[in-house]
Order: C-alpha cells, then sequence, then structure tokens
C-alpha cells in the first residue's frame, strides 16, 4: 500500500479518499490486535488491573500529554508551508491546537489530566516532574523525528492513531467509572478525548480525526505523500499503533517487577 509520490503524482480526490479509508481500516484493525487485545486493556476492561498499575500508567501517561501536545503545535510551524497553500485547512488547525492548549482554560487539555489524576491519587508534581518510562520516551521521539526529519505526510500518517484514541479514551472512561470507582467528573481526561477526536465539539472545533483524515487526502490530491526511503506512510501509521501498545506492556512488565 506504500505511496510514492514520484511515480504516481496526484490522485483524484475519490481515489484519496478511498485510500485514506482503506489505510484508517488498517490502523484500526492493528489497533485491535495491538491494544484494545492487549493484556493491560483486558485486565483494565475486567477491573483485575491493579491500582498501583493503573497509577503507574496515569503517571507516565499525563507526562507523555504534555509533550506530545506540544509537538503537536511545534509541527504546525515546520509544516507551515503546506498549510498556506490550504487556509480552509490553516483554519482547522488553529482550532485544533487551540482546543488542545487553551480548552478549558490555558494551558489547555492538562487540566483534565490533573483531575484524572488526582483522582487516582497522583500529585501534579508526578505529573510534570517524574521521569516516563523508557517506552514512553521512544513513542515521542518517534514522533519528534517525524515532525523535524520526516515529510509532512509521515507525520499525518503516524497520526492516522488519533480517530482509535478516540475509541480507547472511550473504553477507558467505562472501565474506570465501571470498576475503579471514578465519577464522570473525575474521568473527565477520557470523556474530554472521545469527544475531541471523535465528532465536532465546543464551539463547532472538528472532531481531531476528521481532520488528520483531511489532510492526508489533501496531501494524496496534491502529490504530496512523499516518503523517505524505509518510511512508507503503512510504517509510519502501523510503526504509531506499535508504539502505543509497547507503552501498555511496559507499564504491565513494570508492574511485574514491582516497579511503581
Amino acid at each position: 500500500m506504500e505511496i510514492q509520490a514520484e511515480s504516481e503524482g496526484k490522485m483524484t480526490s475519490a481515489d484519496a479518499k478511498a485510500f485514506v479509508d482503506e489505510f484508517y481500516k488498517m490502523v484500526a484493525k492493528r489497533w485491535q490486535e495491538r491494544v484494545t487485545d492487549s493484556p493491560f486493556m483486558r485486565k483494565l476492561r475486567s477491573g483485575t488491573l491493579s491500582q498501583k498499575a493503573l497509577q503507574l500508567f496515569f503517571r507516565n501517561w499525563g507526562s507523555f500529554t504534555i509533550e506530545i501536545n506540544t509537538l503537536e503545535a511545534a509541527s504546525y510551524h515546520k509544516h507551515i508551508a503546506f498549510f498556506r497553500k490550504h487556509r480552509d485547512l490553516m483554519g482547522l488547525m488553529a482550532q485544533k491546537l487551540a482546543d488542545e492548549l487553551i480548552h478549558p482554560k490555558p494551558p489547555g487539555h492538562i487540566h483534565v489530566v490533573l483531575e484524572t489524576a488526582k483522582a487516582l491519587g497522583i500529585t501534579e508534581n508526578e505529573i510534570f516532574l517524574s521521569p516516563m518510562l523508557a517506552e514512553f520516551r521512544a513513542h515521542i521521539d518517534f514522533k519528534r523525528a517525524l515532525v523535524w526529519e520526516g515529510t509532512v505526510a509521515e507525520f499525518y500518517a503516524a497520526g492516522a492513531t488519533e480517530e482509535q484514541f478516540g475509541y480507547w479514551s472511550a473504553e477507558f472512561f467505562k472501565a474506570l467509572t465501571t470498576h475503579y470507582g471514578l465519577t464522570p467528573e473525575q474521568a473527565i481526561y477520557f470523556s474530554t478525548h472521545e469527544e475531541a477526536d471523535l465528532r465536532e465539539h465546543e464551539g463547532g472545533v472538528m472532531g481531531h480525526g476528521s481532520f488528520r483524515r483531511m489532510v492526508l487526502q489533501r496531501l494524496l490530491e496534491d502529490g504530496m505523500a512523499e516518503v523517505r526511503p524505509g518510511y512508507s506512510l503503512e510504517y509510519c501509521g502501523m510503526t504509531s499503533v506499535d508504539l502505543y501498545a509497547v507503552m501498555l506492556d511496559a507499564v504491565m512488565k513494570a508492574a511485574e517487577r514491582g516497579e511503581f
């Protein structure tokens, strides 16, 4: 399924949409296999994941979200030439960044991270200052490398996971409110991201998953789906999924070793 822009050139809108739809199906299938069906998620859904393992996960996850959101802001600068050409997408990108960084108030979604962290017995300092497990850091570094060394298409192919992240957030929210004693208000991080990633929300902001689909389709229509050797669109999308799975597996292994 690899795209070679040099040989295939621009796609029609219909062909580009068909490609993106099929690509997202591949990402969804991989996510089901590697994330949804992972030991971590099976235990979480059944309520058998230990409280300490859950805390270990969310302490690392909260730290991860801070950096991944600032990386998204950096991508706007790196890819500004594309957005200057597609000014309709420029507006949507600005909306997306504002949603992440000023909702419900500056500095953004970190506030809902802290609400859920507090409910899980995790302090602000643990979120802001604790070092991450290596596997969480690896995911950030992969995305950072795509921003600064890769192409626009590579970055947005890797971002196809954002749609699946919305469905995953709904699973997490259900588990926390069913098995772990959190109220819907306390599990707000996950309900916020289910909404933000999957559908239009407050102020008419486009669902983040839909925005990423739109950008990837436009890149294909423009003949701008260039990739480097070893970095096909499929590779970037699948690797992003796999790194989410690696993060969950790392928590399970650390918990088994008693490293909390």
